[in-house]
Formats: structure tokens, sequence, C-alpha cells
């Protein structure tokens, strides 16, 4: 069975590129709702890409804001149907900063719904810890990173990197003055930028 999952997985990578080769990009969003504005109560997963996805689909995290980056794999999208970003905020419209930063995302196109990967023997570091800030309910963190449709098995990536063959790199940066982050790929000379506000403390 481990050979049909491992060839299943590979799918699930190679579904993210598109016609022209290039791998959706985008941003992963995990952050907690709070009921009462003391205790987590949902804690709802969401990749916002720039493609639409024709089949489910594998994405790793990339979380830094220097030329090297620590990995989050993978979080996998299986329901293809996109979400309607408005609808979703109002099931949790009890808790205003969620909203807020959720609309504060921009350069996205569509938003599907993720989970961590079912394999976890596949994840690495930073997702163990995710995973287990996620179990826990006093812990209020949330995590946001750009991501690649892509399985990267090393802790840690370079800038510059490739998928099945399509060259990218990652740029992160603050804009201070806005208050934004701001992650750009650039793809065989495309450029895809997306940002978000921070988080309050």
């Amino acid at each position: 069975m481990k050979p049909l999952f491992l060839l299943s997985l590979l799918a699930l990578s190679s579904a993210g590129c598109s016609a022209d080769g290039l791998p959706a990009v985008g941003v992963v969003q995990q952050v907690p709702v709070m009921a009462d504005g003391a205790s987590v109560s949902a804690r709802p997963v969401y990749i916002l890409t720039n493609r639409k996805l024709a089949a489910p689909t594998v994405f790793s995290a990339l979380q830094g804001s220097s030329g090297t980056y620590t990995v989050a794999c993978c979080f996998e999208v299986r329901n293809t149907t996109p979400l309607a970003l408005n609808s979703e905020l109002a099931k949790y419209a009890r808790d205003p900063e969620f909203v807020a930063h959720m609309k504060s995302v921009k350069g996205y196109q569509y938003v599907y719904a993720a989970q961590p990967s079912a394999d976890k023997s596949r994840w690495t570091p930073l997702m163990k810890t995710l995973a287990a800030n996620a179990a826990n309910p006093d812990d209020a963190s949330p995590f946001s990173a750009p991501v690649v449709a892509a399985q990267f098995g090393k802790p840690r990536m370079p800038a510059a990197f490739s998928v099945d063959g399509a060259a990218l790199t990652l740029q992160v940066r603050s804009d201070r003055k806005a208050g934004r982050s701001v992650y750009v790929f650039t793809q065989g000379g495309q450029k895809a930028e997306f940002s978000e506000s921070g988080f309050g403390d």
C-alpha cells in the first residue's frame, strides 16, 4: 500500500501545476477564532492562491524573512471547490480580529479549505509544532506564510528553488509603514505578489 500512497501523494503535488508548468502559489492562514476573546473556538486553515486547482493539491509553507526559509510540509487541499470568503467570515463574525485579518490578505484569486497532510511521517519539524499548537485549545498563536504547490521534505529551503523543473524565487519583506508583510514569487519572469496585515499582540 505504501507505493500506492506515494504515487497518490506525487499526484497531489503535480496537480498544483498549471498548463504553463508553473505551480500554484499563495498564502496559508491558520488563524484561531476566539469565541470570547480568551479561548479558541475554531482554527480553520485556508490556502489563498493565484490559480484555480483542478485536483487535490499538496502545498508547502515557507516561513521566514531572509534568504533561507523554514518549511512547513505539508498542507493538503482535498476539496477543490473554491470557498466564498464572505461566507466563511460570516461563520466566525463573533471574532472581529479574525475577520479583519482575513480581509487584509491581498493578491489571491481563490480560497480553499486545507488541512495538514494525512501522512504524518512526512511532516517537517515546523509542521509538527503547528499541529501541536492546533491541538492545544489554550494556544491562540496564529500562523501564516507563503505557500507553493509542492512537497518539500527538507526542514529548510533557499530563496531560489525549483518545482517540477520550474525555477522559482521567493522574496519576503516587511512594509513597516503600512504594517504589512509582502511575499513575492518570481516564476519564469512572471511575478505573483501577496500581502497581509500583521497580527496584533
